[in-house]
């Protein structure tokens, strides 16, 4: 849980300082008053890097060469600190209770996140690249083991394909034993969570909408699960060789969301298009607090810009009071509305400023 965080030279934020308790925080102001930018700076501080943008220049106030966050957390019962520094030259220093981090992993590990807004709608009906991220950043969480294993999958990956470029075949074999082992882990992985989120899933959404209440989840291993992994790399060894990649594997992988059989796509409009979006996220938010790792903290970014009250009601519920929520939007009154009666701390935000509510 996130008690205290202090943010200095993210976007229009500067010299920021707030304490954080349970539940849901709240905070509304103008489009440009910083209300993403707050969201966005716990994101960097929990994962390296902004939701917004892959590069850090943007992050960083302007006219200044460092951004910098910092936070008090509380898990499992002992309350640590961390932070960190982005630079315009894209030096990045990192620490948790006073040690310096090796790899930014460990402060996604120190401070789950689960970023509910409604722009990623590529997650659903985009390229497969974001739905193998939803996988993987479950599985980071839910499986100790999944990180060390992902990695050296996908260095097995550039080492082949920088083979196959340069016409390289000698030690292809060994290559492709080497992917075909992690692989085919990997994928036994991603299968078992994607079950868990088919699972969950069915009993999330239609509590968002009833239009979705024959959602389920189809897994696709990125290859013909008729052969082995280690076959299927076999028989296109040659078209490899030719296109100078790997064209079979979890790399290939996807989820296709079907609708009573069909492609959710194809039938949902866009607004029940983001509300399974929305429920994907809370799944993937249960399947992480089911683990044991700790509870993530929810980040909401403006829910009702798109979504109705009711389903904004209906979202609300399912975020519940016992888990930390950060929400933001433009007026106070749909936030309190949605939010129903439960307890909610208030901040109003005005050109980088932040203040609390009565």
């Amino acid at each position: 849980m996130l008690e205290h965080i202090s943010i200095d030279r993210v976007r229009n934020l500067s010299n920021i300082s707030i304490d954080l308790f349970p539940g849901a925080t709240a905070l509304f102001g103008a489009n440009g008053s910083g209300k993403t930018s707050f969201l966005e700076a716990i994101h960097v501080l929990g994962v390296g890097r902004s939701f917004r943008t892959r590069q850090s220049q943007p992050v960083i106030q302007h006219g200044q060469e460092d951004c910098r966050v910092v936070c008090r957390m509380r898990r499992h019962g002992r309350s640590f600190a961390m932070g960190i520094e982005k630079h315009r030259d894209s030096t990045v220093r990192a620490r948790i209770d006073g040690a310096n981090v090796a790899s930014l992993s460990e402060l996604a590990r120190a401070l789950p996140l689960v970023l509910l807004d409604t722009d990623s709608m590529g997650l659903v009906t985009g390229p497969p690249e974001g739905r193998r991220r939803l996988l993987d950043g479950t599985l980071f969480h839910v499986e100790q083991s999944f990180l060390p294993l992902w990695r050296r999958y996908a260095q097995a990956m550039r080492q082949r394909n920088g083979g196959l470029r340069r016409g390289i075949l000698d030690i292809d074999v060994a290559w492709r034993q080497e992917l075909s082992e992690t692989g085919e882990r990997l994928t036994e992985s991603r299968l078992r969570v994607a079950d868990e989120l088919s699972a969950l899933l069915s009993g999330i959404a239609p509590q968002l909408s009833a239009e979705l209440a024959d959602v389920s989840v189809a897994f696709r291993p990125g290859w013909d699960r008729r052969l082995s992994l280690l076959e299927a790399l076999e028989r296109n060894a040659s078209s490899d060789a030719g296109q100078g990649f790997t064209q079979v594997g979890p790399h290939r992988g996807d989820l296709r969301f079907m609708v009573g059989g069909v492609t959710a796509a194809d039938v949902l409009s866009r607004g029940q298009l983001k509300l399974l979006l929305i429920a994907l996220k809370l799944v993937q938010g249960r399947l992480i607090e089911e683990c044991g790792s700790g509870q993530p903290v929810y980040l909401v970014d403006d829910l009702a810009a798109e979504l109705d009250r009711a389903h904004c009601a209906n979202v609300c519920a399912q975020l519940g009071v016992n888990r930390q929520v950060i929400l933001t939007a433009v007026d106070r009154g749909s936030l309190e509305a949605a939010w129903g009666d439960g307890p909610l701390r208030l901040f109003h935000v005005e050109q980088g400023h932040i203040a609390l509510q009565d």
